[in-house]
């Protein structure tokens, strides 16, 4: 059933249950339980899905929440997002607060404040932000830059260049956030082309270069070079090729 409350040009609710479509617009709430396909770009100041939703074009809500599967096939801008399964966005990610236990898929460039992922982060251009936590893989075919960053690693992740002021990524302990998407036993590991912070600490990373204030570099890693102001520290199981330390 839908119930289009968007009459006479003002804004309304958009609530569906059960299975069913409804055109885009401006709405104050959009309330979806069940499965739900929007056509046409939507605004609205909050967003909420219980089951599966489709909007096809792009989407702005003031607040997002879903538990389930989302999917946006233009970009996706707002406030705070909250996901418990999967989201996919297809263009541009511009938001304040994430927070996912699950996927997120973003096929543009991704922007927020605050990032906390359990579970798979994947971005197909670069991301900026302030904060980034994750507890799982991470993927970013572009430049991550945060100023604070802290991954523990479940599963391979890659990233062509990290930039950030406090950089901390860690093999985890124990077991894997979600046992269907990462299994006991499956290697944490990071590969990046270059890496740099102003506090560097790495663990099971492989990386070209890394450049830092203070670095520090864990077991489990291979560098190619390290560069470093004022500190550098390297554990006996790990790899460093060339190290330089810079002038003031």
């Amino acid at each position: 059933m839908v119930t289009n409350g968007n009459a006479g040009g003002s804004r309304g609710d958009m609530k569906i249950t059960g299975s069913g479509s409804s055109n885009g617009g401006a709405f104050n709430q959009v309330k979806i339980m069940g499965d739900a396909v929007i056509h046409g770009n939507t605004d609205c100041e909050t967003f909420k899905c219980l089951g599966n939703a489709e909007v096809k074009g792009s989407l702005y809500a003031g607040s997002a929440s879903c538990n389930g599967a989302m999917k946006v096939t233009d970009a996706m801008k707002g406030g705070t997002v909250k996901v418990h399964g999967e989201m996919r966005v297809a263009s541009e990610f511009a938001v304040g607060v994430v927070n996912v236990s699950g996927e997120l898929g973003v096929g543009g460039r991704m922007s927020a404040e605050k990032v906390k992922i359990m579970g798979e982060m994947r971005v197909n251009a670069d991301c900026q932000m302030e904060e980034l936590q994750v507890k799982g893989t991470v993927e970013v075919n572009g430049m991550l830059n945060a100023e604070r960053v802290d991954i523990k690693l479940y599963g391979p992740s890659r990233l062509r260049e990290l930039v950030g002021g406090q950089i901390t990524v860690k093999k985890s302990m124990g077991l894997p956030p979600l046992l269907g998407k990462f299994m006991p036993g499956s290697e944490g590991s990071l590969t990046a082309e270059s890496i740099e912070g102003d506090i560097v600490v790495l663990e099971n990373t492989k990386a070209a270069v890394v450049r830092g204030r203070n670095v520090t570099i864990g077991p489990g890693c291979r560098i190619g070079f390290v560069e470093y102001k004022d500190e550098f520290k390297q554990d006996s199981g790990a790899s460093v090729s060339q190290s330089a330390k810079i002038g003031p």
